[in-house]
């Protein structure tokens, strides 16, 4: 597998090179290619949310795929495009009121104008009176900018440019103005009979793995059949945060847009454990101390003992961890390390919102399931490795050690979300917190005795802010019998 030099896709808020990656792909030797609309147009997902590249400039930039068919007709191109989220990046904390702000109006236009709700007339006013006219207004024009691009997108998988495409809904909720958007490219997807070859549903930065894994998929003689084994069916029909359906829907597709098949247990190449929410899904801040939630425990523990239970029939198992958004749940990490059930976990994930972490282990456990299936089967290494630096990052940071972070950067003054002058003093801080927690939870989640210690950890804040962090595992200890 290949990718464009890194150099060429951008840095946080600053652009990737367009006509650069435009260039590698159509000197690509490959044929099989997923491409990001988002990057070919804008120079990547954050840069979706900014003006700054007019219509005009973005559609001719998406026809270079028109082009890339017509010189290469046997090419399999899948692409995905993400439909604009509520609000808009979050760049610096004086970034967050706008944001807020844009998904509260997002939310109220839709209830007033759509739903007919004249009773949310007055809080519209209120909100539209607080933002900024030229913020509003150009929050609005890059949302047509944007729909008008994924509209295109359908019209190039209706014409047999593009071979399949995912339409990802980034952060949203069950109102909003991306849901008349939604309902526009479902229609449009529809008359065009294309429903087949264009999956429309929540996510974002999963999506690339999730059309990854449909690729290596479609050379496989029958689909791969996944189980889903929810902790409980009230939680699989919860809504989660950030989101516009039921969890269960949102699995189910991305299942499906993996070129895998929900299937009952009895005929599964795989099984996908889903820790759900109760109730309501949270954020990892508002879980509560480890222990003083009985309920929670008795799920974390029920989960764990179904993952030690499916090991016996050798097919390969992963777990999604959405009881809160933004990091793993403390319960069920120590109800894993109890069971001694995460040594026998193929994929793992509880980052960012339900579709983030749902689709990067259907995802994993697609690419697991066809390194089976090869003859001689595929070495492991990298797979084990990706699940060791999730533990790492969704439990490790996200769960423990980033609101450590956020109150020694805001005793220094500093700002969470653009560090500045004391990035390099949090950088240091964060490494020096998460280095021996890594070891602990790789000694205590994944190691047998026969196995030694994990090696060396590298630790990163590579857009310098303390949202997101960088795990490296540079000396993974390599096993044929690892997990």
């Amino acid at each position: 597998m290949s990718i464009p030099p890194r150099e060429s896709l951008g840095w946080f808020t600053e652009p990737g090179d367009c006509h650069a990656i435009a260039d590698w792909l159509r000197k690509s030797a490959s044929g099989r290619l997923v491409i990001s609309l988002d990057m070919l147009c804008y120079g990547g997902l954050v840069n979706s949310r900014s003006p700054a590249v007019q219509l005009d400039l973005a559609m001719r930039r998406l026809h270079t795929l028109r082009s890339l068919r017509r010189d290469r007709p046997d090419l399999l191109i899948y692409a995905f495009s993400l439909i604009t989220r509520l609000g808009t990046t979050v760049a610096s904390a004086a970034d967050l009121e706008i944001h807020e702000l844009l998904r509260a109006y997002s939310q109220l236009v839709d209830r007033v104008e759509r739903l007919a709700e004249q009773e949310a007339r007055t809080e519209l006013d209120a909100i539209s009176a607080r933002l900024d006219p030229s913020v509003l207004a150009s929050y609005l024009e890059v949302r047509r900018r944007n729909h008008a691009i994924n509209r295109a997108a359908i019209q190039l998988v209706a014409d047999g440019v593009v071979d399949y495409l995912v339409l990802a809904q980034e952060d949203a909720a069950p109102v909003g103005l991306h849901v008349p958007e939604q309902l526009a490219l479902r229609h449009q997807a529809a008359e065009f009979r294309v429903n087949d070859r264009a999956s429309i549903h929540p996510g974002a930065d999963e999506a690339g793995l999730i059309l990854t894994a449909r690729h290596c998929l479609s050379a496989g003689e029958r689909p791969l059949g996944i189980a889903v084994d929810y902790a409980t069916d009230a939680g699989a029909d919860i809504i989660p945060q950030f989101e516009s359906q039921p969890l269960r829907e949102t699995v189910e597709s991305q299942i499906l847009a993996a070129g895998a098949r929900p299937v009952v247990p009895r005929e599964a190449d795989a099984i996908l454990f889903v820790h759900t929410p109760r109730e309501r899904q949270r954020d990892i801040t508002e879980a509560p101390p480890l222990g003083e939630t009985p309920s929670l425990s008795l799920q974390a523990e029920s989960m764990a003992e179904r993952i030690r239970a499916a090991k016996a029939a050798g097919r390969p198992l992963g777990l999604a961890d959405v009881a809160y958004c933004n990091g793993a749940d403390p319960e069920l990490i120590a109800a894993l390390a109890k069971a001694g059930a995460a040594r026998h976990l193929h994929a793992f994930a509880a980052w960012n919102t339900a579709a983030n972490t749902a689709g990067t282990v259907v995802s994993q456990l697609c690419l697991e399931a066809t390194g089976d299936r090869a003859e001689p089967p595929r070495p492991r290494a990298a797979s084990a490795r990706f699940l060791a630096s999730r533990l790492v990052d969704d439990y490790g940071y996200q769960s423990q050690v980033r609101q450590r972070a956020i109150a020694r950067a805001e005793a220094a003054r500093a700002d969470p979300y653009a560090l500045g002058g004391a990035w390099a003093e949090l950088e240091q801080y964060v490494s020096a917190e998460l280095e021996p927690l890594a070891h602990s939870i790789y000694s205590e989640l994944l190691a047998g005795p026969e196995h030694g210690p994990l090696g060396e950890v590298v630790i990163s804040l590579p857009w310098r802010r303390l949202f997101e962090v960088e795990v490296e595992l540079t000396r993974y200890e390599e096993s044929k019998n690892l997990l």
